[in-house]
């Protein structure tokens, strides 16, 4: 029987004899065979020379960043006097799954390009990436859009940016027109079919958005019925009813292919941080249509690329197909500070523990995801008014603060009178009843906070997080209010937007941070209060972020209700640190961290 392993040397071999090209390596190895008339092949020079065969040396002539762990590894390797850095790279001569195989130098002095082998996950920035000078008419666009909407520059970039990179990542700050530079860009890049995941709520303004370029074939997919049209629009949570993900092991009961067979070129993912874990439903679905499906263009957009730490812009790299995906371990141990140990199981086995939720070497992470990356800030790219966040502290009374404390009691002699089995788990549901009662006795604050800024004539977003304290604020505010939750249907949220935004008698919108803090726009507001506010900072931004954005011509003042030394407080110095480890990875830094470590210590 013929091994597969002598077949991969024969084929080798076979291949180096007939090799003409340029690659220096290769012509070595072809002269050492060549010479002696046999050559002893490792199967990682087996592997190469196949793969390589026919790879023309592709010309970098750039110099690009490396880790410091590689450059200490060359330091040692070729006794350097110093750890570098970077390198200049003069080809790309090859490559394996992990490493590119280069052409280049070490040292400026250095006299001749020598051959290196830099695996993909100690290179800071891609070799093959290089600034593209598209040519788009971006004023026959204009004058094709029903509003007559001229672009920023910064929009205009990032059109470009879609086009050129084709798989990336349109982290722009809230506000700033990701939803029109991505339309723009389909209609730059000329594709045939586009496929526009996004939360429920924004379906309805995607169609706007698309349609103000032109009566375009548009279909927006509901419940089971898959009709689909040049865009075709799908909300996250009806994903499962048009595409099966097999699992290992499992056969479905029906494989639905839907999506697949529709063979879309461009897919566009709207709040695209929804994604960062793969194991959730709407995660494993789209990992696995980009998996399958060829598509040319696939642009994730998010205002918060990282929702808490590090881990979470892991999947979404994945997706867009970033080399540093390539090392799950790599990538967990070199910027979320990985901890991995063993942990005996109650069954005998023993069980690998990954922790992956700190953070660690922001700076280098933010620099080698910037060639697919684009984010830029409102107060980077536009002369917008200010938005100023303001903390408004409040204290409980006496009376207030003894049903604070004996909240726990209450709730657990409630559990007995209703005859409710088990224990519950005392840190998370103690954790909500404390955040409800906040939220409860705020409201008299928001309520004056804003009844003395609709006497100035200004209109009002108030934020919430509960349905009772959302319930309350509209019984006070009647006729003149709009709310906007979860439990209401696309098309009657879509109303109250309007309604908002065009009806000078509806001067108070009243929204769920999770249902109206993403997709709408509600500039026809300056002032936005939170009654209450989410554990995660960038549910809070996008909140905020509804009416700071294009279109808005006056300063806006955002309000969160804080009651001293309660849940309240607590939770907004947590915030305050979590944001400052996101601002590290996606380059808005400041000096507030060990500040705020000290206050929540």
């Amino acid at each position: 029987m013929i091994k597969i392993e002598n077949i991969k040397a024969f084929t080798a071999l076979n291949k180096l004899r007939e090799y003409n090209g340029k690659n220096p390596y290769l012509k070595k190895l072809k002269s050492e065979l060549t010479n002696k008339g046999k050559l002893s092949l490792t199967s990682t020079q087996e592997e190469y020379i196949i793969s390589n065969f026919d790879f023309e040396p592709y010309k970098v002539d750039r110099v690009i960043g490396i880790s410091e762990y590689l450059g200490e590894e060359f330091k040692k390797k070729y006794d350097l006097p110093f750890v570098p850095n970077k390198m200049y790279i003069g080809f790309i001569l090859g490559e394996n799954e992990k490493s590119f195989h280069v052409f280049g130098k070490l040292k400026k002095n250095q006299k001749q390009n020598e051959i290196y082998w830099v695996p993909k996950t100690q290179i800071m920035e891609d070799p093959y990436y290089t600034p593209v000078d598209i040519d788009i008419d971006f004023e026959n666009y204009e004058e094709k859009d029903k509003l007559g909407r001229k672009l920023y520059e910064h929009q205009k970039d990032g059109i470009k940016f879609l086009v050129s990179r084709k798989k990336t990542i349109l982290a722009d700050d809230m506000g700033l027109g990701k939803t029109l530079q991505s339309v723009m860009g389909t209609l730059a890049a000329e594709s045939k079919k586009v496929l526009i995941i996004c939360p429920s709520s924004t379906k309805i303004n995607w169609e706007r958005e698309i349609n103000m370029f032109g009566e375009y074939d548009t279909a927006i997919i509901s419940g089971r019925k898959w009709k689909p049209a040049k865009y075709t629009i799908i909300n996250y949570d009806i994903l499962k009813n048009f595409h099966t993900v097999k699992k290992r092991g499992e056969k479905p009961i029906e494989e639905l292919t839907h999506i697949l067979d529709e063979k879309f070129d461009t897919l566009i993912v709207d709040e695209a941080h929804y994604l960062k874990n793969h194991k959730s439903i709407r995660g494993s679905i789209v990992t696995d249509l980009v998996k399958k499906n060829a598509f040319e263009n696939v642009w994730l957009l998010t205002g918060t690329p990282v929702a808490n730490r590090p881990k979470d812009l892991y999947n979404l790299l994945k997706i867009i197909g970033h080399p540093l995906s390539d090392n799950w371990q790599f990538y967990v141990k070199r910027y979320c500070d990985a901890k991995n140990f063993k942990k005996k199981m109650k069954n005998g086995k023993i069980k690998n523990i990954w922790v992956i939720d700190g953070n660690s070497n922001l700076n280098e992470l933010s620099i080698r995801i910037k060639n697919k990356v684009l984010r830029r800030m409102k107060e980077d790219v536009l002369d917008m008014p200010e938005k100023t966040i303001i903390p408004v502290f409040n204290e409980l009374t006496s009376k207030e603060w003894v049903e604070y404390d004996n909240l726990w009691e209450e709730y657990l002699i409630k559990r007995k009178e209703q005859k409710k089995r088990g224990k519950p788990q005392r840190d998370l549901v103690e954790l909500i009843l404390l955040r409800q009662f906040i939220a409860l006795k705020s409201i008299p604050n928001t309520i004056e906070l804003a009844e003395n800024a609709l006497e100035e004539g200004k209109k009002i977003i108030i934020f919430t997080t509960f349905t009772d304290e959302l319930l309350e604020l509209q019984e006070h505010f009647g006729n003149q209010c709009v709310v906007h939750n979860g439990s209401m249907s696309d098309k009657d949220k879509q109303f109250s937007v309007d309604e908002f935004q065009n009806n000078p008698k509806k001067k108070v919108f009243i929204g769920n941070i999770m249902s109206a803090g993403v997709g709408i726009t509600l500039t026809a507001a300056d002032t936005v209060i939170f009654n209450s506010f989410d554990w995660v900072p960038g549910n809070n931004e996008q909140a905020e972020d509804r009416s700071y954005r294009i279109g808005q011509k006056n300063n806006v003042s955002v309000y969160y209700q804080l009651f001293d030394d309660t849940i309240s407080t607590r939770m907004w110095y947590t915030l305050k640190h979590k944001k400052n480890v996101i601002d590290q990875i996606i380059g808005n830094n400041n000096d507030m961290d060990d500040i705020v470590k000290d206050i929540i210590e």
